[in-house]
């Protein structure tokens, strides 16, 4: 395999525009990130996975989760903020906006290095994830197109929140055993799991172990977490992780033959007595 060579765009801005008072664009931030030993103009991405930004967070802060997604891999991670200047992210409205214009307008958005018919996954963290999933048709949000595939890490709502949701799509999903940050368990990536009705589905529960002041906690998907709730070193292992995971479900839809269990837990490597594998037919539980 060739060495990777991961690059990202920096942040990028798609600014409201209006006529007579109304907004004919919508308004979002977002940064993509590939491999350029695999992706170039000559070899265009596939795969995109659109990917919503946690509660506070801004679309630079998941660098790390971003070049584990795509390294070797004919992917382009785009992380969108669909909210810039709020710290609340979750509209599924404007995530279906941010995700129908990158969509209507792929080559203008994300460059020639990506195939105008590239296979379109969605996802998010947090409050991101919670949107991207609201903003599914199933759902009577306003995504113009049926994605290819979720995936959420941790995804948590308002109201009923995940739970009283839809996904019908393949969905890889991520969780943990010990509740951080607020966010109860079963509310959200083990809720995204669950209400899964495709039988492609599969989450990676992070047994988070306690170990006061550098424990694996709900904003370990970002690079350095958030005030709440650091990224600390001792869990970088996550992202590489869910990395493999992230291979290993694309390729599940992408090429039509769906990874076993037994390649999932292959994926934890030395981390395997860290993560609890769900899979298929079987439910999730704490």
């Amino acid at each position: 395999m060739s060495t990777t060579n991961i690059i990202n765009s920096g942040a990028q801005s798609v600014g409201s525009t209006s006529i007579l008072g109304r907004s004919t664009k919508p308004r979002y931030d977002y940064q993509t990130t590939c491999d350029s030993s695999v992706v170039s103009d000559k070899s265009q991405a596939k795969v995109v996975i659109l990917f919503v930004v946690g509660t506070a967070m801004s679309c630079t802060a998941y660098a790390g989760l971003a070049a584990n997604c795509v390294a070797g891999q004919s992917t382009m991670f785009v992380t969108v903020d669909n909210s810039p200047g709020s710290i609340v992210k979750l509209s599924g409205e404007k995530t279906a906006e941010a995700f129908n214009d990158i969509q209507a307008n792929i080559k203008e958005r994300l460059g020639d290095i990506v195939s105008p018919s590239a296979t379109i996954f969605v996802g998010g963290h947090s409050a991101g994830g919670y949107s991207a999933i609201e903003a599914m048709q199933e759902n009577g949000g306003d995504l113009s197109f049926k994605p290819a595939g979720y995936m959420g890490c941790d995804p948590l709502g308002r109201g009923a929140g995940v739970p009283a949701l839809k996904i019908e799509c393949p969905t890889f999903a991520m969780g943990f055993t010990i509740q951080t940050c607020g966010v109860t368990l079963d509310q959200a990536g083990l809720a995204a799991y669950n209400i899964t009705s495709n039988s492609n589905r599969v989450m990676m529960q992070i047994i988070n172990l306690r170990n006061f002041g550098n424990q694996i906690t709900h904003c370990i998907f970002a690079s350095d977490g958030c005030p709440a709730c650091p990224s600390h070193d001792a869990g970088a292992w996550v992202r590489d992780v869910i990395g493999k995971f992230s291979t290993l479900f694309v390729d599940s839809v992408v090429k039509g033959k769906e990874a076993t269990k037994n390649e999932y837990e292959a994926a934890t490597g030395d981390k395997a007595s860290l993560v609890n594998v769900f899979y298929g037919a079987e439910p999730a539980t704490v």
